[in-house]
């Protein structure tokens, strides 16, 4: 994927951590995109009955619900929704349990924009293949 398409604008992201400082590098790092931010998973959830989000990138330890469960939520009511998770322990436990929630990729803090970047590219990938797969499904359909 070239570096145009990686930073489409148009596509919605949410990314939602407790960490003042890592809102603050993300910010620098996506600068070029379209991302809304929440600073808990109940803020994000109020967020993504609002706008039209695509991909979401989360932290898993935040106070209250955390980011297991938040990627819970997400699947449950929005279930296209692509979910990075994000977080600062090393743990293969949660890397386990969000891939078997429906996690679509995984981060290890601290974050660099290449890693972001990356994770992204992925992610887009994915959506554009399902893109693709569905306007062939409804382009057979229509001409049958």
């Amino acid at each position: 994927m070239s570096d145009n398409q990686i930073r489409n604008k148009s596509f919605p992201i949410l990314f939602v951590d407790d960490d003042q400082i890592v809102h603050k590098l993300v910010e620098v790092y996506l600068k070029n995109w379209k991302v809304f931010y929440a600073f808990s998973a109940e803020d994000a959830l109020d967020i993504l009955d609002k706008e039209n989000i695509q991909i979401v990138i989360t932290d898993i330890n935040m106070p209250n619900m955390n980011g297991i469960e938040l990627l819970k939520n997400i699947k449950k009511k929005h279930g296209t929704v692509q979910v990075i998770m994000l977080t600062g322990e090393n743990d293969v436990e949660h890397l386990i349990n969000a891939l078997s929630q429906g996690a679509n990729d995984f981060l290890l803090k601290p974050v660099t924009k290449e890693k972001i970047e990356e994770a992204l590219s992925h992610t887009f990938e994915k959506i554009s293949r399902w893109k693709k797969a569905m306007k062939e499904i409804f382009n057979k359909k229509i001409s049958d």
